[in-house]
């Protein structure tokens, strides 16, 4: 009887587990509309370049290898991929947020053309003065920049600090669920250091699941006072249902996984940013609502 129950618990630990390393999964929905009508109340905004805020030296961290390259050829491949996910990221937020209908938008190469005037490199944070710029030069009214913090590689403090906390909160939980039962919570140990690889070192799979973290943040300015107005970071952990709609001989390449994850950061970015209902009016007001010091 002793031992029914203490399957019990382990098997209802090991359900709740798998359901916490499951979250982050790709779901996609469809676009609400903005329901700003006044074309002339819409902001026009400009995307900065996206830039990675880790360092990524292999290839195979972000992309399935079909055979040996040599030092150059793998260098060559992977700053031209880097440069496409890049891109990608950028391309995948502003067809969001242009589906609803609720911006208008400067275009890249403007974008970039200015950006680099200013010497506002990928991954940077605009200042007081370069937000200013983009609203002088260019007349923009919102400036939203992104940086990839996590993609199929991750950092060593995030893997670190997520680890510590998976570990200290199941073992407490379990631990009271269980008088403390010490087999129990050497299973958790070893459960969470097993779920851990799967998705943080580089990603994996789980009971046949792909698991490819990716982790974003991105801010958006407004450029009256370059005060930041939105902030937020999301992470992309699994692809599931998404991949079956894939080809059968793509859905099993790293790539392919990684940018669904992205695709579905992209899409809570530009979701989240729909639904501010950001115009014109309110952010020269938002301006002046948070002054700077």
């Amino acid at each position: 009887m002793k031992c029914l129950s203490i399957h019990c618990y382990l098997c209802a630990f090991v359900s709740c587990a798998v359901t916490l390393t499951l979250t982050g999964c790709v779901a996609f929905d469809p676009v609400a509309q903005s329901e700003v009508q006044d074309l002339s109340e819409r902001p026009l905004v400009a995307i900065l370049p996206f830039g990675f805020d880790l360092e990524i030296t292999k290839l195979s961290t972000v992309k399935t290898v079909d055979e040996p390259l040599s030092s150059e050829e793998e260098a060559t491949h992977l700053a031209a991929t880097l440069r496409d996910i890049e891109r990608e990221a950028r391309w995948l937020l502003l067809s969001r947020l242009a589906t609803a209908y609720g911006f208008r938008f400067i275009s890249h190469e403007q974008t970039d053309a200015l950006a680099e005037e200013l010497q506002l490199k990928p991954n940077m944070l605009p200042t007081v003065e370069q937000c200013a710029e983009f609203r002088r030069r260019l007349g923009v009214d919102l400036v939203i920049a992104g940086s990839i913090l996590d993609y199929g590689k991750v950092r060593w403090q995030w893997l670190a600090a997520l680890t510590l906390t998976d570990i200290s909160v199941e073992t407490i939980v379990l631990g009271l669920a269980t008088s403390w039962h010490p087999a129990l919570i050497l299973a958790n140990v070893g459960f969470e250091v097993l779920t851990n690889s799967a998705i943080y070192f580089g990603g994996g799979y789980l009971f046949g699941i792909a698991l490819r973290p990716v982790r974003v943040e991105a801010r958006a300015f407004e450029t009256v006072q370059g005060y930041p107005i939105w902030q937020s970071m999301e992470k992309s952990v699994y692809a599931y249902g998404a991949l079956d709609l894939l080809p059968e001989e793509v859905r099993d390449r790293k790539e392919a996984q990684l940018s669904l994850n992205l695709a579905e950061i992209m899409e809570s970015f530009g979701d989240d940013l729909i639904k501010q209902g950001y115009t014109v009016s309110r952010l020269r007001g938002a301006a002046v609502s948070f002054p700077r010091e």
